[in-house]
């Protein structure tokens, strides 16, 4: 082998991906070609997590904080703080930070990537070939997937005659929406919209025949290169049962850029499949670190297309394209079987299921993804394993099992320190634990 990982696309996350793996010794191959240019805003969370990726806060790639402004289509102001970066500049600075980890970085292309007999083979467009166990597809969009609406978003650099206020603006017309980025003397203005509604080489110009703020960040600016198309839809790339192929960034989740936190998925998704590789390399169970992931990512799908909807709705009264979006969003959101719909045992099942109760669940413990049971709420559909490094489980266990159970009695039984026993108790019982457990618990020892 080559290589025990190939990460094939080094945008943000494969590039994450690649540093946390080659930091943990794992000797990692990283293939990329070159960037698109372009601007990206970033929230303060996304910028926190590029600070922890070893990104200096100050680099040049990163501008801001900026003021956001604009308006939805009721009037109501749309005010908030981001960051602009520019792409390619952040994609070749989280390189440099994964070949400073001991990646081994090749500029070229991937031409093709087959699994073999034990590993993968991925040949390049310069005739090299690289095998490894286990590979990490970070390409962008592409393979099966769960999509929400096709939206394109249409993008164009311009340069101002003057330097002028700095800062972001968002606004809603009848076909789309608009986001542009102001920064001295350069005008980044981002259209989406519907693929097939005109050409997209108009849809700035009929974005500034609707928005005034826009058309006076235009006014005297004149194009500066090439302009830039790329989908714009959500997407959840399709969970496969390989256990030795992982997704990253766009190929994995892509979020409606309208509800934000999209740059902010794609590295909090990179290092969580990094983390889960490292486990299966240290002797976990694959597919126990591949359920922990697909359930976390079909969560982050979920909650952007919730935002997606509810902005898309808020501005419904704008026309078609909202409402219709909006709708589109609303059908993908996972909603409960309606009791009636259900067969009787089920309804009777349903209907006295406890507020909370025990499953097994992949879980992360240190550096490793294993199965522990535990304990899922309305609140915690996800269930939660350990509060303060106590185990839910065994607490609960421990509370309706003894006769007079104490915080003492259950830190003696349990082995944890009194002070964490106390706090996982108080999270059972505002989590709204059967009073046979929690209110049985006495105060004294």
């Amino acid at each position: 082998m080559t290589h025990d990982v190939v990460v094939c696309g080094a945008g943000p996350a494969g590039s994450v991906a690649a540093r946390r793996l080659a930091a943990a010794g794992v000797r990692v191959a990283l293939i990329s070609t070159t960037s698109r240019p372009g601007w990206e805003g970033l929230s303060a969370r996304s910028r926190a997590l590029l600070t922890e990726e070893g990104l200096d806060p100050q680099a040049e790639a990163i501008a801001g904080p900026f003021a956001r402004r604009g308006v939805w289509a009721d009037g109501r102001a749309v005010d908030g703080t981001e960051w602009l970066a520019e792409r390619s500049q952040l994609a070749e600075l989280l390189r440099a930070g994964a070949r400073s980890a001991d990646a081994d970085y090749r500029q070229d292309r991937v031409t093709s990537a087959i699994r073999g007999t034990g590993c993968w083979r991925v040949g390049l467009a310069d005739g090299g070939m690289l095998t490894a166990p286990i590979l990490i597809d970070a390409r962008g969009r592409r393979g099966a997937q769960r999509r929400g609406p096709l939206l394109l978003a249409f993008a164009q650099r311009f340069r101002r005659r003057t330097a002028g206020a700095s800062g972001t603006g968002i606004g809603v017309t009848d076909a789309g929406w608009c986001w542009w980025a102001e920064l001295d003397q350069a005008l980044w203005v981002q259209v989406v919209g519907r693929p097939r509604a005109g050409h997209p080489a108009g849809w700035i110009a009929a974005a500034a025949a609707q928005l005034p703020a826009l058309a006076r960040a235009l006014d005297g600016a004149s194009i500066d290169g090439a302009p830039a198309a790329r989908p714009a839809h959500a997407r959840l790339g399709a969970a496969g049962s390989d256990p030795t192929l992982w997704l990253a960034g766009d190929a994995a989740l892509a979020l409606d850029p309208l509800s934000g936190q999209g740059v902010y998925e794609a590295l909090r998704g990179a290092r969580l499949a990094a983390t889960a590789i490292q486990s299966v390399l240290d002797g976990g169970d694959a597919g126990v670190a591949q359920r922990f992931v697909a359930a976390r990512r079909a969560e982050a799908w979920q909650r952007g297309v919730g935002v997606a909807a509810g902005f898309y709705r808020e501005n419904g009264s704008r026309g078609a394209f909202w409402s219709e979006t909006a709708a589109a969003y609303e059908a993908l959101l996972a909603k409960p079987a309606p009791q009636s719909a259900l067969p009787s045992p089920d309804r009777e099942r349903f209907a006295h299921a406890p507020a909370m109760r025990v499953e097994r669940r992949p879980v992360l413990d240190g550096s490793r993804i294993i199965e522990r049971d535990v304990l899922v709420t309305a609140e915690h559909p996800r269930g939660v394993w350990q509060v303060a490094g106590v185990p839910l489980v065994a607490l609960k266990a421990y509370l309706d099992a003894a006769e007079r159970a104490t915080p003492a009695g259950a830190a003696t039984a349990l082995g944890r320190p009194p002070a964490a026993v106390a706090s996982a108790i108080l999270w059972l019982q505002r989590a709204g634990n059967a009073a046979a457990s929690s209110s049985r618990v006495s105060s004294g020892g």
